[in-house]
């Protein structure tokens, strides 16, 4: 656990580098004091939650980059998209690896590119701002998240590994034990004959007419002894197999054993199998016990439906609970599984649960874990699958849609030399004949006239050529054009 809260506190120190240094560069968009407060505050409750709560931290995250970058798309979107790109990446990471449904973290994520895109469309950038939201929560949201999925998935097929492992080293010691038990068994057979056989020799030999009363009362005592010793090692027989044997209760005999005021619901008509029988009441048998050690006074109630689902649950404790090893639990949880069943206990609205789910007959040991390895295996094959397939189809919008935006940009926006000769200092807005679209609303380094509103116009349709960055600037006071210039911009 403090190896967890360590890494975390690792990560979270890498993800708050950026910020900082986004305090403290000459950008213009540079973070006050109180933004990089506010940032590593939300930042550091992400990490914090993130493991109970993965969708919260990524939308957390993801407001806080969505808020930065928005923020600053008008003067400087390099720091606004830089400052709090990791730390929404790893967050991203962290809520796909903890999350145990994905619907949560995909609605989030929805919410976010649905969130960022009409923003960006409505009040602040245009179009291109939308196209850098949906990259960026592609790129540092989705991937990420699914990636944190995959290696979610990755683990849980590790884990099954070693509980297969496990669950052969146990069959490992019941094959052992139970081959003592038959070997015990035997021993009994064997020497059970031979003690009875010396039994009869020594009583033949009390009636020995021929002996002294001494003789005769030693052969008495041997005989009593060797008589002694059959009955003992027959004792010990039916301690070894008094599973085998025990006698089947029913689950109101064991109910009405442990003297508690138990609310018993038995929704079960049909009979048990002898075997699935003896653990149920060896699961509210323990229970019971439980309650009584740790929880005395408390409401209980013990439900037990028509599909073997079973559940002893109590109320809080009107005394201190009594501090136990947590042995009895750990001895239901092997049981349970044992045959096939599936076992969880914990605190529940003040009281404490015991549930357990089981089958109708019991299963093979090794069944459960293999069915389950197939089941794992498959699903890391369809996340391995999901998430070459999202990383692709991020990858490919990127790739594709940023070059046509820029092809779409340039050619909606051209305003041609001509038009731009025939513009007339004075003339109306609507005298002029320009395009339907600016270019871009605010290029860096270009000053304007002291209140005026410019506008800006792609000089050519082609924005991959040498010229791609000259623009044609239109200036306007009262809806009237008062200045323009051909800018010539970073040629080459």
């Amino acid at each position: 656990m403090m190896g967890a809260v360590w890494a975390r506190l690792v990560l979270w120190m890498g993800a708050a580098v950026p910020v900082v240094a986004a305090a403290v560069t000459s950008r213009a968009g540079r973070l006050s004091g109180w933004e990089v407060a506010l940032d590593l505050a939300v930042l550091a409750l992400a990490f914090v939650v993130v493991r109970r709560r993965p969708a919260v931290a990524l939308g957390l995250a993801l407001s806080a980059w969505l808020v930065c970058y928005l923020a600053r798309v008008e003067f400087d979107s390099v720091t606004g998209v830089l400052a709090l790109a990791p730390a929404l990446a790893i967050t991203s990471f962290l809520a796909g690896r903890h999350a145990r449904d994905p619907r949560a973290g995909t609605i989030v994520l929805t919410v976010a590119e649905v969130t960022g895109v009409v923003v960006a469309l409505t009040v602040r950038g245009g179009s291109d701002t939308a196209l850098a939201v949906t990259s960026g929560i592609g790129v540092l949201g989705v991937v990420p998240w699914a990636v944190g999925r995959f290696r979610r998935r990755y683990a849980e097929l590790l884990n099954v590994g070693w509980e297969h492992a496990a669950l052969l080293e146990r069959d490992v010691d019941n094959a052992r034990n139970a081959e003592r038990t038959r070997l015990a068994g035997e021993m009994h057979d064997l020497v059970g004959h031979e003690l009875a056989r010396a039994a009869l020799l020594v009583g033949a030999l009390e009636l020995e007419p021929t002996l002294t009363p001494g003789q005769r009362e030693a052969a008495k005592t041997a005989r009593t002894s060797v008589t002694a010793a059959a009955e003992r090692l027959a004792d010990v027989m039916q301690v070894l197999r008094a599973d085998e044997d025990e006698p089947v209760t029913t689950i109101e005999e064991v109910v009405h054993r442990s003297g508690l005021d138990v609310e018993l619901v038995n929704d079960r008509t049909e009979p048990i199998d002898g075997i699935i029988a003896r653990t149920v009441h060896r699961v509210v048998a323990e229970a019971l016990t439980n309650v009584i050690k740790h929880a005395p006074g408390a409401k209980v109630t013990v439900e037990l439906a028509a599909n073997l689902d079973l559940r002893v649950t109590n109320g809080p404790a009107p005394k201190p609970p009594a501090v136990g090893s947590g042995k009895g639990l750990v001895g239901l949880s092997e049981r349970v599984a044992l045959v096939g069943g599936w076992f969880d206990a914990g605190p529940k609205d003040g009281g404490f649960e015991v549930r357990a789910k089981l089958p109708e007959r019991p299963l093979p040991r090794t069944t459960p874990t293999h069915v389950r390895r197939r089941s794992t295996e498959a699903e890391i094959r369809r996340s391995a699958r999901r998430t070459m397939l999202i990383t692709s189809a991020v990858c490919a919008g990127i790739a594709i849609g940023v070059p046509g935006y820029m092809v779409f940009d340039a050619a909606t926006s051209v305003l041609s030399p001509e038009q731009f000769a025939r513009a007339q200092l004075g003339q109306d807005d609507d005298d002029l004949d320009l395009p339907l679209r600016t270019r871009v609303d605010n290029p860096l380094g270009v000053t304007a006239p002291a209140g005026t509103e410019c506008r800006y116009y792609s000089t050519h349709a082609n924005p991959f050529d040498a010229d791609r960055h000259d623009l044609h600037q239109l200036c306007f006071r009262d809806d009237r054009l008062v200045y323009k210039q051909w800018l010539v911009r970073r040629r080459g």
